[in-house]
């Protein structure tokens, strides 16, 4: 499994950005933007419990190194025994109409379940002709 996932989100777009722990071990996760801002968001707990600075937003910029969109690495570690210690990381995405989401999840190797820290990224787009009809308020 790997230990980074890179995903990519649509360019000149503010994307919401939650993290959270599903387990016991202390959950590191690391979220690079492709300009080399960091972010890092911490803690434990269950049932979706918040990590510390895990919620926040990234502005997008209006142009990218990629044609795919603006480029998002994501690790994720876990304390064991007072080390940091690399989980896997998976990806996957939806959308439902304009609301977009990609998800980050990962395994601490301990009980396989792929929910230990999870970042959550979302954000809508709304059609280009609902904006120019609510410009012109017809």
């Amino acid at each position: 499994m790997s230990q980074t996932s890179t995903i990519y989100l649509p360019l000149n777009t503010y994307v919401s950005v939650k993290c959270f722990a599903n387990a016991a071990f202390i959950q590191k996760v690391t979220i690079t933007e492709e300009n080399g801002t960091v972010h890092t968001a911490q803690g434990s707990g269950e049932h979706d419990t918040p990590l510390t600075d895990g919620t926040f937003g990234i502005q997008t910029p209006a142009t990218s190194s990629s044609p795919a969109g603006y480029r998002i690495t994501v690790a994720v570690q876990n304390q064991q025994g007072g080390t940091w210690v690399d989980s896997a990381v998976m990806s996957g995405g939806c959308n439902v109409m304009y609301y977009n989401l990609k998800m980050v999840v990962s395994e601490d190797y301990i009980d396989d379940d792929w929910n230990d820290a999870v970042a959550i990224f979302t954000w809508w787009q709304p059609p280009t002709s609902r904006n120019v009809v609510e410009a012109n308020g017809k």
